[in-house]
């Protein structure tokens, strides 16, 4: 019997730093793509707030020219957005007969689950973004109160009769890449000016990663004979998460402007402690928690095609 046997509680202590160990191990199992797709920040607050600011007219730089006096900025409010932060808690029990009978895997084996189950977590409401983006009621609707990627996006709160489309239902092929491509830098500002819009990246789930590689790397036209060149190759990365949910739905994206409007507040970050308080005679309590709050403040980063 191990002599930890003899010292009470103090079992748990001992075992403390390997439980983090082995939780950290099953956390860091899988790649992550939070941090290729979100802004991913820090939190000392209970929420927080984005509020868009409508454009500056490009009339306004000529007015001084034109005899009308230097334009002082005067920006439109646009949407706010609010992150709440939720809490999520998982108590892991393990027994001290474990460790008397050198039962480790008994001990790991749920520690990492534990972690992977929290990774799994956070992918799955990180990819929730884009499997609901085509839902344009609550809770997935934006602060604009339509869907990410909607065919009534109004320009602003202050102009709501007029609305953009960043939303299809072209399938994944080579033509349809280059339509999508069209219409994404055809998206205006709430002035009705065109936005610096520049796509780069096409995020796909599994059953779509041979085709959008097959588009996007080709130097020349897979669906040509003759030898013609392949206008989108070199313009794109492909991105496979594996946790989108719909085989044929795909987004093409400006990562820049992404980066500025796909939200992701880490409050407290994640992490796994003794629990205390406990009698730990037969058996202690370590506790997994994290809080966190993601989402988007605009829409212009990205065009979602849904085939049906």
């Amino acid at each position: 019997m191990p002599i930890l046997a003899e010292v009470g509680g103090l079992w748990a202590d001992a075992l403390d730093p390997i439980v983090r160990k082995w939780f950290e191990q099953g956390f860091s199992r899988r790649p992550s793509l939070l941090g290729t797709l979100f802004n991913v920040q820090s939190s000392a607050r209970a929420y927080e707030e984005v509020s868009g600011i409508g454009a500056i007219g490009i009339d306004s730089w000529v007015n001084f020219e034109n005899g009308d006096g230097v334009s002082e900025v005067d920006f439109d409010q646009g949407y706010k957005k609010t992150y709440t932060h939720q809490e999520f808690i998982v108590d892991l029990q393990i027994r001290r007969k474990f460790l008397d009978d050198n039962q480790f895997p008994q001990i790991t084996n749920p520690t990492m689950r534990l972690g992977d189950s929290a990774a799994l977590r956070r992918e799955t409401d990180g990819a929730s973004v884009f499997n609901n983006a085509f839902t344009d009621t609550a809770p997935y609707a934006g602060a604009d109160a339509v869907g990410l990627c909607s065919t009534a996006h109004p320009f602003s709160p202050q102009k709501t009769g007029t609305t953009q489309s960043n939303e299809g239902t072209r399938a994944l092929t080579k033509d349809n890449v280059a339509a999508t491509r069209e219409d994404m830098m055809a998206f205006t500002d709430d002035t009705g000016n065109k936005v610096a819009v520049t796509p780069d990246t096409i995020l796909v789930p599994p059953a779509l990663e041979d085709e959008g590689l097959e588009i996007t790397k080709s130097l020349l036209d897979p669906t040509s004979a003759n030898n013609k060149i392949n206008p989108q190759s070199g313009r794109f990365s492909i991105v496979t998460w594996h946790y989108l949910t719909d085989s044929n739905a795909w987004f093409m994206i400006d990562s820049a402007l992404m980066k500025m409007c796909l939200d992701w507040f880490d409050r407290v970050p994640l992490s796994i402690r003794l629990r205390d308080g406990d009698d730990r005679t037969v058996a202690a309590y370590w506790r997994a928690y994290m809080r966190y709050s993601y989402g988007w403040s605009d829409w212009r980063w990205v065009f979602g095609n849904n085939p049906s």
